[in-house]
């Protein structure tokens, strides 16, 4: 749900192909079903003009790196860093190193793969959240830790669906347990988040944007001082 900086997997989305790709493979079944898994389930986000050009990149770069490259990935791949389509999400000079990342990764994917390894299946890591779902299913909000004691960190995050797929990002980090915020959907396009307002907030948007449909994040700062009042800031 965010792009933080030019590698192949500096964003979400490619993070989540590589995860997803490397835990089916970890199962048993070949690349070949795996890759199949991942279209179906990718398949709106694959019409996305920023996140169809970035499913692919990943794929092949986890591909490669697991020895099992399928050619019409690796093609699908080779064509997108040819074409110079997947560049939106950078500019300026950002877009210069992102040019240089893709010019290795073409470079990776025509040369001779490593030996073919199955990854080893990952334990269950459980985090700690909280999830609520817009009125209209089509938005969520998750509050949930970043770190934990004696210092704990939180963030909140909303994911976006529309009919091109799903995205979103952070809107909210603070200082504080994630279980003492408060998650409260006001109407289907207003979230409200409830939190100490002696937490340290070191993020706080006001709107998550994605694919047309724009969600509002208003703030109620908590006094606990007060026995449980609100302040509004």
């Amino acid at each position: 749900m965010g792009t933080w900086n030019t590698a192949i997997f500096g964003d979400d989305t490619a993070c989540d192909v590589r995860d997803q790709f490397i835990d089916l493979l970890s199962t048993g079944v070949s690349a070949a079903e795996a890759t199949n898994a991942l279209l179906a389930s990718w398949a709106a986000a694959l019409q996305d003009f920023d996140d169809g050009p970035i499913f692919w990149l990943a794929l092949a770069a986890t591909q490669w790196e697991y020895g099992c490259l399928l050619p019409e990935v690796q093609a699908e791949a080779i064509q997108i860093i040819d074409s110079n389509v997947s560049f939106s999400r950078w500019e300026g000079r950002a877009a210069g190193t992102r040019r240089k990342v893709l010019s290795a990764l073409r470079a990776q994917l025509l040369s001779p793969q490593p030996s073919a390894r199955r990854p080893q299946p990952r334990e269950t890591v459980i985090v700690s959240s909280t999830e609520v779902v817009s009125p209209d299913g089509r938005a969520r909000a998750t509050a949930d830790a970043i770190t934990g004691p004696p210092h704990p960190t939180m963030q909140v995050c909303v994911e976006i669906e529309s009919q091109w797929g799903r995205g979103g990002g952070g809107v909210f980090v603070a200082d504080c347990a994630f279980d003492v915020i408060s998650l409260d959907w006001k109407d289907p396009g207003t979230l409200q988040i409830e939190y100490p307002a002696t937490a340290r907030v070191s993020d706080r948007k006001e709107s998550m944007f994605f694919c047309g449909r724009t969600v509002r994040v208003v703030y109620r700062p908590r006094d606990e001082s007060t026995n449980g009042g609100t302040r509004r800031e």
